[in-house]
């Protein structure tokens, strides 16, 4: 009867231990995934961060009459996605996601830490190339797709690999859109408004 009792409560520990062992891998495999975005068969990579899921690299869908690569060079594209006007970014996100509002935005800011240490958090999430140090550094030099660059609405590009923003879905009159801008190395980021005619990237956010 002992040695059946024992044996019971040894089966019990060990379930116990496995699940309690296996609980922090489950959890983290719902932290990450992909996502195929079904209009051109795109595969997005999507994080988990806090209550929100949110693409962690550049919307790259085609939209021909608003967006572009930077430059009009598709290599740019492949790691940083394409440039959209304002109006354009409003619809540009797939079926089950949508362009994040200035709110939203705020909550991921504040689940980061805050503004002082998101810019470089996020940069941090969405490494799209790494450049190997001296030591074999795996994480110098690192360059994110936030840092897109900027199309200006006559066509010039400036700032890829230094800096980039991502519109919101917010506004400040029908000419101007707000977004967040990043720069590389900064660990804050700055939020921004701009001629809805200019070419800024789109991160889009899974709807609830």
């Amino acid at each position: 009867m002992k040695n059946s009792i024992a044996l019971c409560g040894l089966r019990y520990a060990i379930t116990l231990f496995v699940g309690l062992t296996l609980l922090p891998m489950l959890m983290n495999a719902q932290d990450k995934g992909t996502f195929t975005d079904s209009r051109d068969g795109r595969v997005y990579n999507w994080t988990k961060v806090g209550a929100q899921v949110w693409m962690s690299q550049n919307l790259d869908f085609n939209s021909p009459a608003a967006s572009w690569a930077y430059n009009s060079d598709s290599a740019n594209e492949v790691s940083y996605g394409r440039l959209y006007t304002w109006k354009a970014a409003q619809v540009a996100c797939p079926k089950g996601w949508h362009l994040p509002s200035d709110k939203e935005w705020g909550v991921l800011v504040q689940s980061l830490g805050g503004n002082s240490m998101a810019g470089q958090k996020m940069q941090a999430m969405d490494t799209v190339g790494k450049n190997h140090g001296p030591a074999g550094s795996a994480t110098a030099g690192a360059i994110s797709s936030l840092l897109s660059g900027v199309r200006h609405a006559d066509g010039s590009c400036i700032g890829i690999a230094t800096w980039g923003g991502c519109w919101t879905s917010g506004k400040v009159n029908d000419s101007v859109g707000n977004n967040m801008l990043f720069a590389k190395g900064a660990k804050d980021l700055v939020v921004s408004s701009n001629d809805k005619n200019s070419g800024f990237a789109v991160r889009c956010i899974r709807n609830k």
